[in-house]
């Protein structure tokens, strides 16, 4: 029997809450059509000790497909398995490729995802100042590379969403259900570089940008709350496969305003905080600063073992990106000189600021050597 309420004068018929998801992470009910989640307590840091540095040679689709017999994709991603490539275009700059992920290599994981015989499909979320439509896609190089592929794109701020309630964070988190299906399998997918607000952007920060709430900012709103949505949104849409890559990685001022740095590398695991330590150390920023990853390792030692077979940056590509590098200071200055340009209405961030987007363009390619794309 169906519990009732009254509205006004009309009796409505009130369903029972439903089961829909339970994971060791989080359960998910149903209730009167909405999806209600709660966190549940489990820990981020996984046994997956192995981090492989894989190079990007020429054969790019021989290089992924080294990098996952290496990393034992296998065990994880089967055929048939519905596998969902969450890439960073909200989060980066039109013809900047250092600030968001490179589509010729998404093609390449593309391939070698179909070549295992899953059924893969690219994702991101609306964010502030980017809508992920068909002239985005078209001007990010997606539009034309999904279609040849016959591949779809899913965007996250739409469809249907679950209203999530997290440990540490004080305000619930809007997620895709499509991301929270027990059997849609996650690849991130980011470029690495650095976060003038969180140190670097990298597997835990990429699945931020998975959050279907469009209006970014309200995680921002308060001056600690933007590392506890990262922690709470990775943990609860945890990757199976962690992938930071890119032919030039993005030093300086992360994320919209990067140096190219030659780097023709991926950094691959199955455990998104040990790859983001790996990524900390290649960046040269203390991995103990990042307190996203900091929250998420709930105070244990974050111990990686690296691949034999793995293609570690040479002294000089380390000095070269490290003479760009963010610092702790640096980041606690640019956080704060941020924080008041958050509580702009959210009407006129995504109204007006796409409408000068080529001044950040133009600042990148005069003040930051980015190539002209």
């Amino acid at each position: 029997m169906k519990p009732s309420g009254i509205i006004g004068n009309h009796c409505v018929s009130m369903a029972a809450p439903m089961l829909k998801y339970e994971t060791e992470r989080y359960v998910i009910m149903e209730e009167n059509g909405r999806l209600l989640g709660q966190e549940k307590e489990h820990e981020a840091l996984t046994g997956e000790r192995l981090v492989l540095v894989q190079p990007l040679g020429q054969d790019l689709e021989q290089s992924v497909q080294d990098a996952f017999d290496r990393i034992g994709v296998r065990s994880v991603i089967c055929e048939g398995d519905s596998v969902a490539i969450k890439v960073n275009l909200g989060g980066g700059i039109h013809h900047v490729l250092t600030t968001y992920s490179d589509p010729v290599i998404c093609e390449a994981l593309i391939k070698v995802l179909k070549r295992l015989g899953a059924r893969p499909f690219v994702c991101e979320a609306d964010m502030r100042a980017h809508r992920m439509h068909d002239r985005l896609l078209h001007t990010r190089g997606y539009l034309e590379m999904l279609r040849r592929n016959d591949v779809p794109f899913v965007n996250l701020s739409r469809g249907q969403m679950a209203l999530v309630t997290c440990r540490d964070l004080d305000i619930p988190l809007l997620l895709p259900e499509i991301l929270l299906r027990p059997e849609t399998k996650i690849v991130s997918f980011a470029p690495p570089k650095h976060h003038w607000e969180c140190g670097i952007t990298g597997n835990q920060k990429n699945m931020y940008g998975a959050i279907g709430e469009p209006r970014k900012s309200i995680y921002h709103r308060k001056f600690n709350r933007i590392d506890k949505a990262v922690a709470a949104a990775s943990r609860i849409m945890a990757p199976d496969i962690n992938i930071l890559a890119s032919f030039n990685l993005g030093g300086g001022l992360g994320p919209h305003f990067c140096f190219p740095v030659q780097f023709d590398r991926m950094i691959i695991s199955k455990d998104m905080i040990r790859g983001d330590k790996v990524m900390s150390e290649i960046l040269g920023y203390p991995f103990e600063r990042v307190e996203y990853a900091m929250i998420n390792a709930a105070g244990k030692e974050v111990e990686y073992g690296l691949h034999p077979d793995s293609d570690w940056p040479s002294e000089e590509t380390l000095k070269a990106i490290r003479e760009s590098s963010l610092n702790p200071g640096k980041v606690r200055f640019w956080k704060r000189f941020l924080y008041p340009q958050y509580f702009v209405p959210h009407w006129f961030q995504s109204s007006v600021y796409p409408q000068f987007e080529f001044v950040a363009t133009w600042v990148n390619q005069l003040f930051f050597r980015s190539p002209k794309v």
